[in-house]
């Protein structure tokens, strides 16, 4: 059983670290605003890429995980925060489509999700339980993908 939720949880780690870079609109560098939200959701790039590679095996120990997931729910907290400034129009390379201030009802409700997702992540992580662990994190990561599926302009 334990092995095939930490099969399941790698599983969902590595679909998550290779979905989250995703093309983009505007050219050179990140505007401040773009770079603050880049830099918040690489905790979660980096967060998840590293959870895969401990499931793995290939590098870290389970005990990092909570470590990791607490990073990730203090990222999650600044999540919002970092996009109410419509920045449509704005000079400069970002991945946030214009939806998301068309549409920011539907876009802070799931940010709000998230970041409840995010907290009972690490709340299962402190536990050390991986029958806790590997759902919370699934959960985690289906409302991250919802988000980047609307959300997220496409990187090829």
């Amino acid at each position: 059983m334990t092995k095939k939720l930490v099969t399941g949880a790698a599983a969902a780690a590595l679909l998550l670290a290779t979905t989250i870079p995703a093309v983009a609109h505007g050219e050179g560098k990140r505007f401040h605003e773009s770079k603050e939200r880049h830099d918040i959701m690489e905790v979660f790039g980096k967060g998840f890429g590293k959870i895969s590679k401990i499931m793995k095996g290939e590098e870290g120990t389970p005990a990092e995980l909570p470590t990791i997931a607490r990073k990730m729910a203090e990222a999650s907290s600044k999540t919002k925060a970092s996009f109410e400034k419509d920045t449509r129009g704005m000079e400069g390379f970002t991945e946030a489509k214009d939806e998301i201030w068309d549409n920011w009802d539907d876009f802070a409700g799931r940010l709000d999700k998230m970041e409840q997702d995010a907290q009972a992540f690490a709340a299962a992580a402190e536990t050390g339980d991986m029958a806790r662990f590997g759902p919370a994190m699934k959960q985690l990561g289906s409302n991250c993908k919802s988000c980047h599926d609307k959300y997220k302009a496409d990187l090829d």
